[in-house]
């Protein structure tokens, strides 16, 4: 049986405090997976760390590692239940990412929050000085002809 290797990205997802948000643990149990997987690691690398916005398992940070390997498409499930096992890995998303060169992995960088517009503390920090000019109300106007109030 002939196999197909193919190239993935993977997003993992560590629970900040039981990583003790320490990059070189988090990339160490990436590394096992992947390599338990008999996988070959293309790039990896830390991605951000920050609040989540919701808690997961109990947590409110999170820190995300980026990775990019090579493997056959039968093993990929073997990774994804290998996380899932994990105490510190919350979550995992894996992806085909055969049209990425190595130039493309690299300059990946995190997106910066995006602030929701429903988030109303959100927008009471951005909210704009109010201007303290008064403006009239529409019923302070006169009238120069005074049967033109009906």
């Amino acid at each position: 049986m002939a196999t197909h290797v193919r190239q993935y990205e993977a997003m993992f997802l560590f629970n900040a405090t039981h990583a003790g948000g320490n990059w070189e643990t988090a990339k160490a149990e990436v590394e096992h997976i992947l390599q338990r997987a008999s996988a070959e690691i293309v790039h990896l690398k830390k991605w951000d760390e920050r609040r989540l916005m919701f808690p997961i398992s109990g947590g409110k940070r999170g820190l995300f590692v980026l990775a990019f390997f090579r493997c056959d498409g039968t093993k990929v499930a073997g990774i994804e239940r290998d996380a899932q096992i994990s105490e510190s890995i919350l979550r995992v998303l894996i992806i085909k990412a055969d049209h990425l060169a190595m130039k493309d992995m690299e300059a990946m960088v995190p997106q910066q929050p995006i602030i929701d517009e429903h988030d109303h503390r959100a927008m009471r920090r951005e909210r704009p000085p109010r201007d303290r000019e008064m403006v009239p109300a529409a019923t302070d106007t006169v009238a120069a002809n005074p049967e033109d109030i009906k």
